[in-house]
């Protein structure tokens, strides 16, 4: 008896323990592979033996917990890594679940990139890191495994072990068994008391039992079955009856017309809406829908996503919706994205809905394109969203067709008025699948001054809710959602700070009425300026206005003062320059330079005239010349023959003159050249002018016909003709020769286009180099430029590459008129390719700074400063000077045929 008694435990502990651990039924580490998968992948492609043994044991132990934990090699972001591994976790889970393992048994998670196994760098080890690992807990959260499905399975080998030496240690316990029967026998007599009340107990079973045969009898398996197979089929009937859900996709093609079209001369449009019914009533749904409007050169796509909902007792039904479309256009820079709120509201009757909408933007503006005006200013064209509302309707028409439609006030914020849009829509059922479809649109989206419209015929294919079957559910149905329609405007963005400029310091002038000047300020948006002048340094003195440009006041002999001048724009943004006047004790006027540059020119070409004057009140050149600045200057002169001029200064003291020879060589008979004959503006309203500008080599006499006559051979002069009028420039030689350029200028009632920019970069180059023409042009229907072609975009660059100086002439129209720029490229010209001071400033007055430079294609150049008289140096070379204050040095360098260009630099004295 002991010993089966013995026995019979042993056995029950061995089931016990079996149990509550995992059999691996002999099989080693090797018998187990790892579970791993391939690039950019969540599908097992490995490990299914050992899958299916883990799916075996995990359903014999329903127990034990598995937490299955996704990784990735390094390759990709971290958030898409993340989404992965954890996608890689799942698919190890349905595994588990698709044969027969609990879905409580198993989580599923995701580590990403953030614990690689091995190296990344190498193909093996990025094989090896994209795997899963597993850990295996018991009943009572103790870990049993971590690790691959080998290292688990070796657990859970190493679990049982010391399972069983526990049944070792239970066994040997089993040896008190003596004291355990003895034990047994103490409870022989409450089991024979136990037996009386089963006996008991079954008496009362056998009289219930009676009882329970004298009831009716049950339903037999079949008659079951069939209740049960009738109630199912009624239910999910009615399931599908009260959760209809409705889909569709179409296409439409077809030619697009008017004025205001933008994009091309058709439409290609797609379409899907997708519309689901839920809840416990059905009376809610939701409804999703997309659109792709293509034309030739504009694509627009749009998502709307909503919930609708009905009132099945009052026949009313409301949506609310988010709708959002990106545009592209091909003549902006990029294209941009718009969103707006849709609020819809229908009654339904039998044959049919009708209904109101209004919509608002919340994501209104989408930027298009942006040019810079000025450092920290850009021209951006947007598009901009149209709030609209309006009615849509749907009703039955013959047989199983339906006409729907809509019709919208569009309220315009930008160029134009306010404008209506609708569409007309005829849908024609083949069966219960396919439709045809026609429709006619206006201001079907982009919203234009002349308006544009659209006639549209195409297929649909899915499943209808027919309007005579409106009235006959109480789920909601499909809403007419509307576009989002956008119009094309342009603003600035950003403000620019004005230039200031107080004007050059004026040294060692005579005593008296001095007149600052900051009329040479500017702002580079063109806004208006105000002025501000404040002393801060020297002896008070009272300004005539500070709030002028150019005030004066009256100084002292011997005496220093300083001014701060403040220029403030329209958007409040100032710039600040300061000016010092020097006066000196009066003493002789001297002359200290008198030069002409180049001194010999020929016939029809100009010399620069420069001066110095010291201790001077006033000077004046002749002959032709008059009155000039009494301390230093510039003047241009043209000379037909060759002529002494004179400089006469003078101050309280005295007179005295200094003389210079320009010598006019005779001009090259029969080459006359026009340089230039331009008009600024090229297109104007009745009653507006335009000036015209010119520039000639070789000429004795010019001309301007019609109405304006004989001019100078380089000028300018405005004119206002009434109709348009093409104007004529002769250019004669000494000898008789001509050359003429004609030059049209427009005149025009309405719109005509404007060219916000046209420019090179760079405007002056050598041979064989390249520059870039960049435009942008609003309002135009047809833009062209010579030398670069005809049916340009409004905002575009080209690359040119001049062989001579070109003027290249932008031409933009439209039905209104046109208008032309010019931008010149110069090739070869005279150029300063350095002009620098060595050191940059000066830390004390009188201190030596190097003045160097280099050019190209210069004969001559010369520096010209408060301080420092006029000189005519090599083309390149160095000059020392000792500014006493900060002085501004202007580098003039002198070409062939008279070609000059500047430069100025400042050295800061501290």
């Amino acid at each position: 008896m002991k010993k089966l008694a013995a026995i019979g435990a042993l056995g029950l502990l061995a089931s016990t323990l079996f149990a509550q651990g995992l059999n691996t039924g002999g099989q080693t580490k090797e018998d187990w592979e790892e579970i791993n998968f391939e690039f950019n992948s969540a599908i097992l492609s490995d490990g299914y033996p050992s899958l299916l043994r883990l799916a075996d044991l995990l359903k014999e132990h329903p127990e034990y917990r598995v937490t299955v934990t996704g990784n990735t090699d390094y390759v990709g972001s971290a958030r898409y890594n993340d989404r992965l591994a954890l996608q890689r976790a799942e698919a190890v889970k349905a595994f588990l679940v698709h044969y027969g393992v609990s879905a409580s048994q198993i989580t599923a998670s995701g580590e990403g990139k953030r614990a690689p196994e091995v190296d990344n760098r190498t193909k093996e080890g990025r094989f090896m890191n994209r795997r899963v690992v597993l850990k295996v807990t018991t009943a009572q959260g103790q870990l049993v495994k971590e690790g691959g499905i080998s290292d688990i399975l070796s657990g859970l080998q190493d679990f049982m072990k010391r399972q069983q030496e526990c049944c070792d240690q239970i066994l040997k316990r089993l040896d008190k068994l003596d004291d355990i029967l003895a034990a047994l026998k103490n409870l022989q007599g409450e089991n024979d008391k136990l037996r009386g009340e089963l006996a008991d107990l079954r008496n009362q079973h056998n009289a219930l039992r009676d009882q329970v045969a004298a009831l009716p009898k049950p339903l037999t398996q079949q008659e079951t079955q069939t209740i049960a197979h009738t109630e199912a089929t009624g239910a999910v009937d009615e399931a599908q009856r009260r959760n209809k859900k409705f889909s569709m996709v179409g296409i439409d093609i077809g030619p697009a017309f008017g004025p205001g079209r933008m994009g091309g001369d058709f439409t290609l449009s797609g379409h899907g809406q997708f519309f689901s019914p839920f809840g416990g009533d059905k009376n809610r749904a939701i409804q999703a829908q997309g659109e792709f409007l293509y034309y030739p050169s504009r694509k627009e796509g749009q998502f709307d996503i909503g919930l609708v909902n009905r009132w099945k007792d009052e026949g009313l039904q409301a949506g609310a919706f988010a709708s959002f479309k990106y545009v592209s256009l091909d003549q902006y820079k990029s294209g941009g994205s718009m969103a707006q709120v849709d609020l819809l509201l229908d009654y339904i009757f039998k044959g049919g809905r009708i209904g109101g909408f209004i919509t608002r933007g919340f994501k209104n503006y989408a930027i298009l394109n942006s040019v810079t005006l000025a450092p920290g200013a850009y021209l951006q064209t947007f598009a901009r969203v149209v709030n609209q509302q309006g009615v849509n309707f749907l009703v039955g028409a013959w047989g199983s067709a339906f006409i729907s439609g809509n019709a919208a006030y569009l309220q315009l914020r930008e160029t134009h008025n306010s404008r209506p849009g609708g569409e007309l829509k005829l849908t024609q059922p083949l069966n219960e699948r396919f439709a045809l479809t026609a429709a006619a649109r206006y201001n079907t989206s982009l919203i234009t001054p002349g308006g544009s419209g659209e006639l549209v015929f195409g297929v649909e294919m899915g499943n209808y809710i027919r309007p005579a079957d409106f009235n006959k559910t109480f789920m909601p149905v499909p809403m007419d959602i509307p576009r989002i329609r956008y119009e094309i405007g342009t603003r600035r963005v950003g403000a620019s700070p004005p230039i200031a400029d107080a004007g050059p310091n004026q040294t060692g002038i005579s005593a008296g009425t001095v007149t600052l000047n900051g009329c040479n300020s500017y702002d580079p948006l063109g806004e208006t300026l105000t002025y501000s002048w404040l002393q801060v340094a020297g002896p008070s003195v009272t300004l005539s206005n500070p709030a002028v440009c150019n005030p004066t006041f009256t100084a002292t002999a011997g005496q220093s003062y300083s001014f701060r001048l403040t220029v403030t724009n329209t958007d409040h943004l100032s710039g600040t320059s300061t000016t010092t006047v020097t006066t000196s004790t009066p003493s002789q006027v001297q002359v200290t330079s008198f030069t002409a540059s180049p001194a010999t020119i020929t016939a029809g070409q100009c010399s620069t005239l420069s001066w110095s004057v010291a201790n001077g009140t006033s000077a004046a050149i002749t002959p032709g010349v008059g009155n000039v600045d009494a301390r230093t200057g510039s003047v241009s002169v043209c000379p037909t023959s060759t002529t002494t001029y004179t400089l006469t200064a003078t101050n309280a003291n005295g007179t005295t003159t200094a003389t210079q020879v320009v010598t006019v060589s005779p001009a090259a008979p029969g080459n006359p050249q026009i340089v230039r004959f331009e008009a600024s503006p090229l297109s104007i309203q009745p009653g507006q002018s335009t000036t015209l500008t010119w520039a000639t080599n070789g000429a004795s006499t010019v001309s301007i016909s019609p109405n304006v006559g004989n001019v100078a051979v380089n000028g300018s002069t405005p004119v206002s003709p009434k109709q348009t009028t093409t104007y004529t420039l002769t250019a004669t030689s000494s000898d008789g020769k001509s050359v003429t350029s004609p030059v049209t200028v427009i005149v025009a009632p309405g719109q005509i286009p404007q060219v916000a920019a046209f420019t090179a970069n760079p405007a002056v180059i050598s041979a064989g180099q390249s520059s870039k023409l960049c435009w942008q042009v609003v309002n135009a229907t047809q833009i062209a430029i010579t030398g670069v072609g005809t049916g340009l975009n409004a905002n575009d660059c080209a690359t040119v590459t001049p062989s001579t100086t070109t003027t290249y002439t932008l031409t933009a129209s439209n039905a209104s008129g046109q208008i032309q720029a010019n931008v010149t490229i110069t090739v070869g010209a005279t150029q300063i390719l350095s002009f620098t001071s060595d050191p940059p400033y000066s830390l004390k007055a009188g201190t030596p700074v190097v003045l160097s430079w280099t050019t190209t294609n210069a004969t001559s150049v010369v520096i010209v400063a408060n301080s420092l008289s006029p000189q005519t140096l090599p083309p390149n070379g160095s000059l020392t000077v000792n500014p006493e204050v900060t002085t501004a040095y202007t580098l003039t360098a002198y070409g062939p045929a008279g070609q000059t260009v500047s430069n100025t630099i400042s050295v800061v004295v501290r």
